[in-house]
């Protein structure tokens, strides 16, 4: 792929966050360009904020027959309009993770990757690369609020990805360092089980050509079944691993520690993130940002001047008294760490949390872990699943079967749980809360919900 000899591009799916991200590059390349979508939503505003033609249905019409170059998200299918258009037309139509893997091969590729913490851990190193005047090219699977993207055109030979497993997307990428967040049961409609994902992420590792560039989660124990090689460098909580962190400490709704390298304290890292999984998150950042020459001082102001994503953990406003926040955890892993954070951050208040699980697969396939996982809050409120297109399956499970499940068996004696079944029935349960911390999370459209409620 020859970016220079393309100058017309059609993007299918342009409402997506990885095909937006594409589509800000190509923009920023001053290609002419086009995209499509079924719905309006805030990634489709802002490229039609920057004058980008937007046509919201899939007809052929909307193809350009001088395109040069069609991308399109996962979520299309092979019979879209537009997509059998420019293959019967001959034009070069490219996935979202075909395109980056083969934008992949023109840089010094650093890729993200794991179950949880990818877009989170890919920010934190994108800031802490353009502190250090290294310029790269970001790909990130949210908005970075100080950057208000998912995307950065750098002008460097670096490349920071986000690699998303589902699919095995991530063996698309040509990388020359991996950092591995975490490794966990997830999009089972995909891989059937853990073994077929710890293979795939082995398959992933094994095309780094030295491991030395290998950056993992070393309390991960399911990073630990994989061949890692004795020259990959690990990260943690004790000094088990080669860059791990002490004195850990919460104030003032911030954690604290030292980042230590091999009995060597290297500087002190202070964060607005709540949890131990940001700390990990930083860490695998952190490493690969020494490894890349950066220096401790510009590692331990970035991260101080980090000020997090668009939905994770991020603080809406006050509502009704209730502190509101809106986050994408939608694994039962996630959701208890982010119970755990907010729980750090917040032990004198009563913690909500609103869940919308995500596709109807993977709440059948991983229900009883769900019934576990909110034991730290106070207040639970189901809200009904989030149906991802394409990606429909007939299942015995739903959230009310979790409601009643959890009610029935697993509510402790200081915890309550409601189900509600709109926007308005939510809206009218939270409004009996005063004085909590409100966390409303899911990878679906509860966020919607959110950017509606009238907070301060």
């Amino acid at each position: 792929m020859d970016l220079k000899k393309i100058k017309n591009v059609h993007l299918i799916g342009v409402g997506g966050v990885g095909i937006s991200a594409i589509a800000k590059m190509m923009f920023e390349l001053k290609k002419n360009l086009r995209g499509s979508d079924l719905v309006k939503n805030q990634f489709t505003k802002d490229l039609e904020n920057l004058g980008i033609k937007i046509f919201y249905e899939h007809n052929e019409k909307n193809l350009d027959k001088l395109c040069d170059l069609v991308v399109y998200s996962p979520a299309i299918p092979s019979d879209n309009p537009e997509l059998k258009l420019a293959r019967k037309l001959k034009i070069e139509c490219l996935s979202h993770f075909d395109f980056l893997g083969e934008l992949s091969k023109d840089y010094t590729t650093i890729a993200i990757s794991g179950t949880h913490g990818k877009s989170t851990t890919t920010s934190i190193l994108s800031m802490i690369m353009i502190k250090a005047n290294m310029d790269p090219t970001v790909f990130v699977g949210t908005k970075i609020f100080k950057l208000n993207s998912n995307f950065v055109l750098g002008k460097s030979k670096y490349l920071v990805i986000e690699a998303d497993e589902y699919n095995r997307k991530m063996l698309k990428l040509h990388p020359k360092f991996i950092g591995l967040t975490s490794l966990d049961r997830d999009h089972l409609d995909i891989y059937k089980n853990l073994k077929n994902i710890k293979d795939s992420f082995q398959e992933f590792i094994d095309k780094l050509k030295s491991k030395t560039n290998l950056v993992y989660n070393g309390d991960d124990i399911n990073i630990k079944d994989l061949k890692l090689g004795r020259d990959s460098f690990s990260v943690g909580l004790t000094n088990n691993s080669d860059l791990y962190v002490e004195n850990v400490s919460h104030a003032n709704k911030k954690q604290t520690f030292d980042l230590c390298l091999k009995n060597k304290k290297l500087c002190k890292i202070e964060t607005p993130l709540p949890g131990c999984y940001n700390i990990y998150n930083i860490l695998i950042a952190c490493a690969i940002a020494i490894k890349l020459g950066i220096k401790p001082s510009i590692i331990s102001e970035s991260i101080r001047k980090f000020r997090g994503l668009w939905r994770r953990f991020e603080f809406i406003g006050e509502w009704h008294k209730n502190l509101i926040f809106s986050d994408y955890a939608h694994h039962p892993t996630a959701i208890k760490s982010l119970l755990s954070g907010a729980r750090g951050f917040y032990s004198n208040k009563k913690i909500t949390i609103v869940f919308q699980p995500h596709q109807e697969d993977r709440t059948e396939q991983l229900f009883d872990e769900f019934l576990t996982c909110f034991e730290l809050a106070d207040n639970i409120i189901l809200y009904p699943v989030y149906q991802v297109s394409g990606r429909r399956s007939v299942h015995k499970k739903n959230s009310y079967d979790l409601y009643k499940e959890i009610k029935k068996n697993y509510l402790k004696s200081n915890q309550k749980i409601y189900y509600t079944k709109d926007f308005k029935e939510l809206k009218k349960t939270l409004s009996r809360f005063r004085d909590n911390v409100i966390i409303i999370t899911g990878a679906g459209d509860i966020d919607n919900f959110v950017r509606v409620l009238e907070c301060k």
